[in-house]
């Protein structure tokens, strides 16, 4: 990547037209950093660290936030990976312990999905998530649709029965999918069974710092409030000391890992669909965690980017999730932070 870099710079310097060339190096530049915004690509932990991580070796943060997102600063790269491969051990330990139980809620929420689908128009729809199953299945990249989805799950399941890691991490893109693909079904059966649908609670640090609904808030609801609350959260989201998803972690503090805006919609979506589809609060929870499952896999896939994952970067980590599931299940997001550390803590003990 870099000697293409380099390739066009000694190619502007060579005479291409100085506006025009200088304008093809910046946008390459910013596409470069795009490239590993989220990851530290070229701070990657090999095999053998992975197997040989412990949670401890991350808790002292070096005096890093939760992620540096534009620039993997040198010396914090395998910093911020530890913590992405510690939520994808946490997670993995978490669905192992109760295999039974996920295995059951997984299926069960697979066949209601593929009721919902075969019965709705919708199901053809393309959407901006098309992507998300790019690393699991090359051959359609970006052009995934409910259906295709859904037979993609099938295969990889066994027909919904063998819910190995590449299956969870299928179920989760699929809901992703659907989610999006079936927005005014979602809000129809909602209003079948008069209910509103929930959103996210707002109060957590991380919520704060979502540009991007408070942006939307500015401009649906305009006033001294949602310009107190925007400027609030610009402030929040480029101050390098912001204590972004901090949880306690052995009477120490640890930056769990989020992404440039701290929340999920995504997962919102996810659980509406859950509810219009009937599952109970177990099958949510596990159909959530199949969705942290295929964000936190394609968050350390190196062709995840390159393989259609660019065009859906939906890349959030496991507080993320979380918090959108008990704001939704048990209308309380903070419960997040010590649901985390719960499962920290089991990960940890196991690989003792």
């Amino acid at each position: 990547m870099w000697k293409f870099f380099l390739l066009i710079l000694m190619a502007w310097l060579s005479g291409i037209p100085g506006a025009g060339g200088l304008v093809l190096l910046v946008m390459f530049f910013l596409y470069l950093a795009y490239s590993i915004r989220y990851r530290g690509y070229y701070g990657r932990l090999s095999k053998e660290e992975t197997k040989s991580l412990r949670l401890a070796s991350a808790v002292d943060n070096n005096g890093m936030r939760s992620q540096w997102d534009v620039i993997p600063w040198p010396g914090t790269s395998k910093h911020v990976i530890r913590k992405w491969t510690w939520d994808r051990i946490a997670l993995d330990t978490t669905i192992q312990n109760a295999m039974s139980e996920a295995s059951k809620a997984l299926t069960h929420a697979s066949g209601e999905l593929s009721k919902w689908i075969g019965e709705k128009a919708a199901g053809s729809s393309i959407n901006p998530y098309s992507g998300t199953l790019a690393v699991i299945d090359q051959e359609h990249q970006k052009s995934h649709n409910p259906k295709t989805a859904l037979a993609l799950l099938h295969r990889v399941s066994s027909g919904y029965e063998s819910w190995t890691n590449q299956a969870i991490c299928t179920l989760g893109g699929t809901f992703i999918i659907c989610a999006e693909a079936y927005k005014g079904e979602v809000k129809t059966a909602f209003q079948g069974k008069k209910k509103q649908e929930p959103r996210m609670k707002s109060g957590t640090v991380a919520e704060t710092s979502r540009l991007t609904w408070k942006m939307g808030q500015l401009f649906l609801n305009p006033g001294t409030a949602s310009i107190a609350n925007f400027l609030n959260a610009v402030f929040a989201r480029i101050n390098p000391w912001d204590k972004h998803a901090i949880v306690t972690y052995k009477e120490k503090e640890y930056y769990a890992p989020t992404t440039m805006f701290g929340a999920s919609a995504t997962i919102m979506k996810v659980m509406n669909l859950c509810e219009a589809l009937g599952l109970s609060d177990e099958q949510k929870v596990f159909v959530g965690y199949s969705v942290a499952m295929h964000w936190i896999d394609k968050y350390l896939n190196d062709n995840s980017w390159f393989l259609g994952g660019m065009f859906t970067p939906d890349r959030h980590s496991l507080i993320e999730a979380l918090q959108g599931m008990y704001a939704h299940i048990e209308n309380d997001p903070r419960k997040a932070a010590a649901v985390l550390v719960e499962m920290y803590e089991k990960a940890d003990e196991a690989r003792k």
